[in-house]
């Protein structure tokens, strides 16, 4: 009969991978303290650092693309409007 192989959720694995970057505790007892192995730990630690835990990461990227893009369309249409402000001003014969 097999083994079943224990899954953990992300946002355990990014605990315990912060956990390891700290370095307060040695990876061995860190280990220990959360039941698994330290190969885990040490994997988890790698995982993180590359990024391979970056669900959020990538939504919060997209988010922050968007937002650039919407502030450059905001820019582009402030522009836009200071200069038929300036135009019509000048028509006008309005002086500031």
């Amino acid at each position: 009969m097999g083994r079943n192989r224990k899954t953990y959720s992300e946002s355990f694995k990014k605990e315990v991978a912060v956990e390891a970057l700290k370095e307060k505790t040695p990876v061995a007892e860190l280990a220990t303290a959360y039941g698994i192995s330290p190969s885990m730990v040490t994997t988890w630690k790698k995982a993180f650092l590359n990024g391979e835990f970056s669900k959020e990461l990538q939504k919060l990227r997209k988010e922050l693309e968007e937002s650039k893009k919407i502030q450059e369309e905001t820019f582009i249409e402030l522009g836009k409007h200071q200069l038929e402000v300036a135009i019509l001003k000048k028509k006008l014969n309005i002086k500031d």
